[in-house]
């Protein structure tokens, strides 16, 4: 039995239903079920009784929960009394992704009353793993690929750090929604010869490509840009074009980029890569603080992604 499962369950049972639970807990409904479930396994009876006018507490149920919110009330207090004077921080490291930054915004709306310093950081890949190693981060989101998943691997393991699957994405072209190329269902690297290649982050690139392939299509010289919003203004001007290696529709999760679109990028047999491995870095055997776990949930939510992240 944890206090978060405790959260969740005074959280159902002030709420009256598992999904205005989630809602208020910032928590997909299925992880909140699977969480309350694991607890009443442990417990050997049910806490709620489910009908299709809502959720009710069981006879053992009321019980528990009244001594459940007199220990979190204790537990509460006692952070209060011992633990006002330390100030409690969050930080997440990622690459550029419109869903990890929607995912915060969540957090820090659900942890606004509890006093926190945020913190979060986008950077280049090599950047995103030292702020994780060096403690700055509890977090960091990246992906791993075909081509660069040798030599971040052994980055972790030079840096003891642990990484956590979370699901398989494409590689895509993101490109203006008036660009020639908007209305094609896939895009191949050839068809991109004619148009810009725009970039902010050129070590990322050499994640996506071989060195061959780099030179052969001329990748080695974008137009490289010192921010993410030049970046976007030269795409759309220039009939420009960059990648991303992110869930499909990532972009969907900013409302800002609506201007833009992702198609899927076809590998040299013309047939849509799926080659990456999206998720999250912690220090290896490290336990996840519960707004650790709250952002990771979040991600899940977001991306369609099931399962309970502990």
């Amino acid at each position: 039995m944890t206090l978060q499962q405790i959260k969740y369950v005074l959280g159902v049972a002030s709420c009256g239903s598992f999904n205005k639970a989630s809602e208020k807990l910032y928590i997909s409904q299925p992880s909140l079920t699977s969480s309350v479930h694991d607890l009443e396994n442990e417990l050997g009876f049910s806490v709620f009784k489910r009908t299709s006018r809502g959720t009710t507490p069981t006879e053992r149920g009321k019980q528990f929960i009244s001594d459940a919110k007199n220990l979190y009330a204790d537990y509460e207090n006692l952070i209060k009394k011992y633990c006002s004077q330390v100030k409690k921080s969050f930080s997440v490291s990622a690459l550029y992704y419109a869903f990890a930054r929607k995912a915060f915004v969540e957090v820090v709306k659900c942890y606004s009353e509890e006093d926190y310093d945020f913190s979060f950081r986008e950077m280049k890949a090599a950047l995103v793993i030292d702020d994780v190693a060096e403690g700055k981060s509890e977090i960091g989101i990246l992906y791993l690929s075909d081509v660069n998943r040798d030599e971040i691997e052994k980055s972790f393991e030079t840096h003891s750090l642990e990484f956590h699957h979370l699901t398989e994405c494409n590689a895509f072209v993101y490109l203006h929604k008036n660009h020639p190329l908007a209305e094609k269902e896939s895009i191949s690297i050839d068809e991109l010869a004619d148009y810009h290649f725009v970039t902010y982050d050129t070590d990322d690139v050499r994640s996506f490509f071989t060195e061959e392939i780099l030179q052969k299509h001329n990748l080695t010289k974008p137009i490289t840009v010192a921010d993410r919003a030049t970046e976007l203004n030269l795409i759309k001007n220039l009939n420009g074009y960059t990648f991303l290696s992110g869930v499909y529709g990532e972009d969907a999760c900013d409302d800002s980029n609506e201007e833009f679109i992702s198609i899927p990028l076809k590998n040299l047999t013309d047939e849509p890569a799926r080659n990456f491995e999206l998720g999250y870095i912690t220090k290896t055997c490290a336990r996840k603080t519960d707004i650790a776990l709250t952002y990771i949930d979040a991600i899940r939510r977001i991306l369609h992604i099931a399962g309970f992240t502990c």
